[in-house]
């Protein structure tokens, strides 16, 4: 008697294939195919977000680039423009350096330029502080358009041009121009244009996490050191960029006269007639651009060792 091997039934094999291999084949390759099409949906839709990506990138650069805001020069001196303390969306323009226009010098503090406002063709008009014959303010300022432009270098630069106050409001083209007196009338210009390097970035606050710009901040004498003297000065620098505009110092709640000597605020703290130990200075200021800084130092006061007293050796009796 033979004995048949095991195996598959060609004949079930067949029938099975008839039965449910053709509706199960294509919906087999009916879901190959989805997930080929959904694969390639997914790489179209990361290639398009990546190509999204790069031109916000890039235009947030362009953004960046153009800005208005920063340290600017002008006339020998130094303006920065930063958004206005109204916050309604204009910017303005305070002198931290002294500059002069004409024949009046706008001292450090003053807002010269105000009411900076964006047009849609990437140009600021706003205003600017004129005087009278005798250096006298002018309560009427002038209308004025600025432009953030770019030299070939890529370094960018401020176009600012000038007319007087009551008459047109003047322009400035994309290509920078008026470029010269020439052109002057026909871009509503009654005075004249000047360009203006940018210096640095605004300064910001320590610790405010602010973009790259110098650092503010007071800085006080160590107290490493116990003080032997009664009497002694700290010395305030203006921070770069932004002078100080207002000075408090205190000590235990007593205010310490300051005086202004160059660049520096001078504060003399008077320890006579106080107890010897610890004692803490406390200073509040303000800088031209509004920025408020604070700082307070503990010092201590030396106590005196006490003198040893010397004993006479007993003289030899003769």
């Amino acid at each position: 008697m033979r004995c048949r091997a095991r195996g598959r039934n060609p004949t079930t094999e067949i029938a099975w294939k008839k039965l449910a291999g053709r509706p199960l084949m294509s919906a087999m390759s009916q879901n190959n195919i989805d997930r080929s099409t959904r694969t390639r949906g997914r790489r179209s839709l990361l290639a398009a977000m990546a190509v999204a990506l790069v031109l916000a990138i890039g235009s947030a650069s362009a953004v960046a680039a153009s800005s208005i805001e920063g340290v600017w020069s002008f006339n020998g001196g130094q303006i920065a423009i930063q958004s206005s303390p109204t916050a309604n969306g204009t910017f303005e323009g305070t002198v931290v350096s002294a500059t002069k226009f004409a024949e009046c010098t706008h001292v450090v503090g003053e807002p010269i330029w105000t009411d900076i406002t964006q047009q849609p063709n990437g140009s600021y008009w706003g205003l600017h502080q004129w005087f009278f014959g005798a250096c006298e303010r002018n309560p009427t300022r002038g209308p004025t358009a600025w432009r953030v432009l770019e030299e070939p270098s890529g370094a960018h630069y401020l176009r600012v041009c000038f007319s007087h106050p009551e008459t047109s409001q003047p322009t400035i083209a994309a290509s920078g121009a008026p470029k010269g007196p020439s052109e002057y009338a026909a871009y509503g210009v009654t005075y004249g244009c000047y360009n203006s390097a940018l210096i640095a970035p605004l300064p910001v606050v320590a610790g405010s996490g602010g973009v790259a710009g110098s650092i503010e901040r007071l800085t006080l004498p160590s107290a490493k050191k116990c003080l032997s003297l009664r009497l002694f000065r700290i010395h305030l620098a203006d921070p770069q960029y932004d002078p100080l505009k207002t000075v408090i110092v205190t000590l235990k709640g007593r205010r310490i006269p300051i005086t202004r000597k160059g660049k520096y605020l001078v504060a003399t703290i008077d320890l006579k007639g106080l107890p010897k130990g610890a004692f803490t200075v406390k200073i509040h200021a303000m800088t031209v651009l509004g920025h408020h800084l604070s700082a307070s130092r503990t010092y201590h006061t030396c106590i005196g060792k006490p003198k040893k007293s010397i004993k006479k050796k007993p003289g030899k009796k003769g």
